[in-house]
């Protein structure tokens, strides 16, 4: 990697950390202010993805690329109506399969040593369902604006957008990127019952921005998967639906993954095509 990719990865983490602590400062600011939970963590959700995602990357980009920011990021371009709708089949193809692979994650066995990763976990847990706790629609639209389409924009623009981008630049292999920075997507939330299929999500949202060339299309796959799992949160009734329930079947499970495979091979040779 040369001189340049280095400081651009330099000035990125320096921004990150230094947004970080700002948006920790603003957490004890809420706090001392006794603001109520519920909106201390929208706020701070909010904050840190404007603050340590959408920032850093827009800076780095526009401070190394000048003039050229958009189409650094990949932002410059919407991508063709096959792409949305190979997204889309795909994404909801692989519900069950992955719900499969939630629970199979969640059932993991971890040594006595690593029992602080439950204790992260269970804690991670709790503030999720604080957040995803609404009691209204209004609170359920801000929610989705902020956990989905913020978060997606937030998290696309520092993995697929950041990360990604300047290892597919060096002229790294496509798959080592994708995976590699999919594996990065997913350790960086400290959550190892959950890390097989965010992982799995990072590197769909990875090879969507590699296949479409635009960052368009993972931000809102990523944006989609948020905002149903709050949706579905906030109406538990979908959890019981045989396609998107959390306690998939066999059947379904088998159908999933047979038609996320298919699906995933035609995107594959349509990209091939386009090429």
């Amino acid at each position: 990697m040369n001189k340049k990719a280095s400081i651009q990865i330099i000035t990125l983490l320096g921004l990150i950390i230094l947004f970080y602590l700002l948006t920790l400062v603003s957490m004890l600011i809420f706090q001392a202010k006794g603001v109520e939970p519920w909106r201390m963590l929208m706020a701070t959700s909010a904050l840190q993805n404007i603050g340590v995602f959408i920032i850093p990357a827009v800076i780095t980009a526009r401070i190394f690329n000048p003039g050229k920011t958009l189409q650094t990021l990949q932002l410059n371009r919407i991508p063709g109506f096959v792409h949305w709708v190979l997204m889309l089949l795909i994404y909801l193809a692989s519900i069950p399969m992955m719900n499969a692979i939630v629970l199979w994650n969640e059932g993991w066995q971890l040594p006595e040593t690593l029992s602080w990763m439950r204790e992260m976990e269970d804690a991670a847990k709790v503030a999720t369902e604080q957040m995803l706790n609404v009691t209204s629609i209004g609170q359920l639209l801000i929610v989705i604006l902020i956990v989905g389409i913020l978060t997606g924009v937030g998290e696309e623009l520092i993995f697929r957008g950041s990360v990604q981008r300047l290892m597919l630049e060096k002229k790294i292999n496509p798959h080592i990127a994708i995976w590699a920075t999919a594996f990065i997507f997913s350790a960086i939330h400290f959550q190892a019952y959950g890390f097989v299929p965010r992982m799995l999500l990072g590197a769909f949202f990875g090879y969507t921005a590699l296949w479409s060339g635009s960052l368009w299309l993972p931000i809102a796959a990523h944006a989609l998967n948020n905002s149903l799992t709050t949706i579905t949160y906030y109406e538990p009734a979908l959890e019981q639906m045989t396609w998107i329930g959390t306690e998939p079947t066999t059947t379904t499970i088998v159908c999933s993954t047979i038609a996320t495979i298919t699906l995933i091979v035609i995107y594959v040779r349509y990209y091939k095509q386009g090429k």
